[in-house]
């Protein structure tokens, strides 16, 4: 089975870069979210680890310096069965670790004051601090331990300077990867020393074969990966948990509703938009993605049936979906981010036989 869906060019890529004598010790990887990033990363951490692809020391060698083996010769696919691959897999390799926001890594200062952060919205320097102290020892197990930074666009005010001095002299047994779907929030100098990887969408059709690949039955496959917009793992989600393509309806039938009210209920709903935003932010962001889909399918067919001064207002509502985006991305107040975007949407007409009043909204 496939590690990722899609993106042969990319594996290619990355299993070359692996393959060679001095691989990239930072890579960044930029994209929309569920394109594949995370997988893409885990991916190389098997190529750089997959013990097919470099055999263990033999026995009685040390496991310092040059005894390890060298890397492959030429670029190969990562078994998926070995011991280092199925740990990888399964998110438990102790050398291979993601750093998010909340308190993974920590390390206060000595002394300090220091109460704990589960529910942070940034990567802090506490938790750099731990990466630093981490990358100083070798690895525990893996031939090149692989650090994960997701979203790296969440590393706060005095982070990202503190994770820069880590990679601009970075131990030769660590690679990092930054993942983000917004490289402009990053530092220019953090961007210039890594390796960029571009992760864009998959077509329908490759995310559908990857699916079937997996044993999915052939129309939830269809359907999952008509669905999912180029995004492969939005794709598997819908798969994983059939009540979320019933939420995805539901949705999409309440950006009807609220693309053809007034004023006055725009304001309620962005209100609502709001609070949600302040108690669940992956949900705000998957209503956002059907927000997309809803005035993506409304350009299509303004440009199939030829209506092109219809081409305006769809583009105008991806553009303040965007806009909406990076605002709540820059902490700015959520309010006033919902209300802009909604105040760009066109009003649609509805057929008078389905319109139905706007309703409330949990």
């Amino acid at each position: 089975m496939e590690q990722v869906i899609g993106h042969a060019d990319l594996r290619r890529e990355l299993a070359a870069l692996a393959a060679s004598p001095e691989p990239p010790h930072a890579l960044l990887f930029a994209g929309p979210e569920s394109t594949g990033r995370t997988a893409l990363a885990r991916y190389l951490a098997m190529l750089l680890n997959c013990e097919a692809l470099h055999p263990p020391p033999a026995a009685g060698a040390s496991l310092f310096g040059d005894a390890l083996p060298p890397a492959a010769s030429a670029p190969g696919e990562p078994c998926g069965a070995c011991r280092a691959c199925r740990l990888i897999l399964e998110g438990a390799h102790p050398d291979v670790i993601t750093v998010a926001p909340g308190d993974t890594l920590c390390r206060p200062r000595e002394g300090e004051s220091h109460p704990a952060h589960p529910d942070s919205a940034d990567i802090r320097i506490c938790q750099v601090r731990g990466i630093t102290e981490l990358v100083a020892r070798y690895p525990f197990e893996a031939r090149t331990r692989v650090i994960l930074i997701d979203p790296a666009d969440r590393l706060a005010l005095y982070a990202a300077p503190a994770l820069l001095k880590t990679l601009e002299e970075p131990p030769g047994h660590t690679v990092f990867v930054l993942v983000t779907a917004a490289p402009d929030r990053l530092l220019e100098t953090i961007i210039s020393r890594c390796r960029r990887i571009d992760v864009r969408p998959v077509a329908r059709a490759e995310i559908e074969a990857g699916l079937l690949a997996r044993g999915v039955e052939p129309r939830i496959a269809a359907e999952a990966a008509a669905a999912a917009r180029g995004r492969p793992g939005r794709a598997l989600a819908f798969v994983a948990d059939p009540d979320l393509m019933g939420q995805r309806g539901r949705i999409l039938e309440r950006c009807a509703q609220v693309a053809a009210s007034t004023i006055p209920a725009r304001f309620d709903y962005a209100r609502t938009l709001a609070e949600r935003w302040r108690g669940d932010q992956a949900a705000l962001r998957f209503e956002l993605e059907c927000w997309e889909a809803f005035w993506e399918e409304r350009l299509r067919r303004a440009a199939a049936s030829g209506a092109r001064e219809e081409l305006a207002g769809p583009l105008e509502a991806l553009r303040a979906i965007a806009a909406a985006r990076e605002h709540l991305l820059a902490n700015v107040q959520a309010r006033p981010a919902f209300d802009l975007m909604l105040l760009r949407f066109p009003r649609v007409t509805l057929d008078p036989s389905t319109e139905e009043e706007l309703p409330a909204h949990a």
